[in-house]
């Protein structure tokens, strides 16, 4: 009886202890993704600013969306494009606000 007490805890603990351990590896991934993000998004816009400049607006924003779709399949990240638009926004926001 007393050995499968505490079997029973150490089951207990062990399972507490792996809930811990995805909780923060699922937080750290979703922060290591959004710096990825982040910085594709700024590659992404850099490169439809330079790379189509006979485009209009939302034709460059296509293409850095289209950037970042590659990219994001190629590194097997999921992303939506209200965050992919958010993020070369942002890119485009901080140009402006660098200048």
């Amino acid at each position: 009886m007393g050995l499968e007490l505490g079997l029973f805890v150490l089951l207990v603990v062990l399972y507490r202890w792996k809930l811990k351990a995805l909780g923060y590896y699922r937080t750290t991934m979703s922060v290591r993704q959004r710096e990825w993000l982040n910085l594709i998004g700024r590659e992404a816009f850099h490169y439809a600013e330079r790379a189509f400049t006979h485009y209009d607006g939302p034709a460059k924003l296509n293409e850095a969306v289209k950037y970042v779709l590659e990219r994001s399949d190629q590194q097997g990240v999921e992303v939506t494009y209200p965050e992919i638009r958010a993020v070369i926004e942002k890119a485009k926001a901080e140009m402006v606000l660098s200048k």
